[in-house]
């Protein structure tokens, strides 16, 4: 049996900066994710920590007067910032992309030039990431961010653009 050339030609990939309504889907998507396998794992333990308190004033009263339970709890937040940290980290590092990106088709970058990407190095993936550790100073990144994206014509957050990373979307025709 003989093939057939159909002088087809080739796919052709262009890239691009991607969507904002993508990147914040992406990032809910991601945010669901980590709530449902790591924050879900941890929500007995908590309930059981902290009883049957009902407001925020009650809970710091009860955890002053139970110094053993509050290091319990710190210890306990502490794993669950990391493991999120690491969701981030390590799978934009290691794949370039979050479970989120993957199904958004969004791919997370070095930027080398204008138009050059090349894979991100792990210091680039924690830079950029780091926003997720929820303490001074990176909890101002959760104001800062947002805005350096919405505020600048570079379609980056204010991480990505000190880690030099871009979140771009890969077009095939």
């Amino acid at each position: 049996m003989q093939c057939m050339d159909l002088n087809l030609p080739e796919k052709r990939v262009f890239t691009g900066p991607a969507t904002l309504w993508k990147r914040g889907f992406a990032f809910l998507l991601d945010i669901f994710i980590i709530d449902f396998f790591i924050f879900t794992a941890f929500k007995a333990v908590l309930a059981e920590i902290l009883g049957n308190t009902t407001d925020v004033m009650s809970a710091y009263a009860m955890l002053q007067q139970n110094e053993a339970q509050a290091n319990v709890l710190f210890m306990i937040f502490t794993v669950m910032v990391m493991l999120a940290l690491a969701y981030f980290v390590l799978l934009e590092y290691l794949l370039g992309q979050t479970v989120g990106c993957i199904l958004l088709n969004l791919k997370v970058v070095a930027q080398q030039g204008e138009k050059e990407f090349s894979m991100m190095t792990f210091w680039q993936s924690l830079s950029r990431n780091i926003f997720m550790i929820p303490a001074i100073p990176f909890i101002l990144l959760w104001i800062a961010d947002p805005l350096y994206l919405v505020l600048t014509k570079k379609g980056q957050r204010l991480t990505e653009w000190l880690s030099s990373t871009r979140v771009i979307e890969q077009f095939e025709l």
